[in-house]
């Protein structure tokens, strides 16, 4: 574990291996752990860096609403960066990690050398009836009774969950310990943070970097943003991750693994 003070909020990172540098950005209530298979398969040829978001695993959680944004997020990273000693990289984000990712591209584009985007968006969200009422309901949960009880009631009343569950047993438990290493206040923010951030789907353009976007064959609420990050991203591959749903990097991580490194190595032979 390695903790940095970066603007102000105490950040755990974990890193191995040595080279050009991937840093790794997980979803909400995520964690560096995500990324297990991912650091161990790139640890060879680079430097691979997964770094815990604020309010996620080991880092600091601030309390304030305003604390948490992909703007800040963002700004975390390039403060990460400055910090290594690092001009380039080549950025990986997993849904909320994939918002700052592509944000990132856009606001810091002579700061990458890679861009891969894991089910994720540039800002285009399909409403899903009674999410709002679902979300309001475990914010109460979470600040009244623990995460412990948000994430059993979202479990038994989320239909994504609920579906996802059926199909993959094994997720409910894996997904309960990502929920319980969140801090309760970034539980409650960091999904308001979302609705806050301004849709960059009309500036995919400017993004000349090489991407590789990842989805998950069954993550059906990211087919469409996926899509159309793929057409506004110049020249990026899409790669659909077969008997995979929100997690394909965990999820099936030979599959992912196995074109994550083929594009890596056409970049960076």
């Amino acid at each position: 574990m390695t903790r940095i003070n970066i603007n102000q909020v105490n950040l755990n990172y974990e890193s191995a291996g040595q080279g050009d540098a991937i840093v790794f950005l997980h979803g909400f209530t995520g964690s560096h752990e995500d990324w297990r298979y991912q650091m161990a398969a790139v640890k060879d040829r680079f430097w691979g860096i997964a770094l815990d978001l604020r309010g996620h695993g080991k880092s600091d959680a601030p309390t304030g609403e305003d604390d948490y944004s992909i703007y800040l997020n963002c700004e975390d990273v390039r403060g990460l960066l400055k910090e290594l000693g690092i001009s380039r990289c080549c950025l990986v984000g997993h849904s909320m990690g994939g918002f700052t990712a592509v944000q990132f591209a856009i606001d810091h584009p002579d700061m990458l050398w890679g861009l891969v985007l894991v089910d994720t968006s540039s800002g285009e969200w399909d409403t899903v009836p009674g999410y709002a009422e679902l979300r309001a309901k475990l914010d109460d949960l979470a600040r009244t009774q623990g995460l412990e009880a948000a994430f059993a009631y979202d479990a038994e009343n989320n239909p994504v969950r609920i579906e996802r569950f059926k199909v993959q047993p094994e997720q409910r438990e894996i997904s309960r310990r990502k929920t319980l290493s969140t801090a309760v206040d970034a539980y409650i923010y960091v999904p308001r943070s979302f609705g806050k951030w301004q849709s960059v789907t009309a500036r995919l353009g400017e993004i000349k970097v090489p991407t590789i976007i990842f989805r998950g064959e069954n993550d059906a609420g990211f087919v469409r943003p996926s899509d159309v990050m793929k057409e506004g991203i110049a020249g990026s591959e899409l790669v659909v991750v077969p008997d995979a749903y929100h997690n394909p990097h965990e999820e099936n991580q030979d599959y992912f693994n196995d074109y994550f490194l083929k594009f890596l190595s056409r970049i960076r032979p």
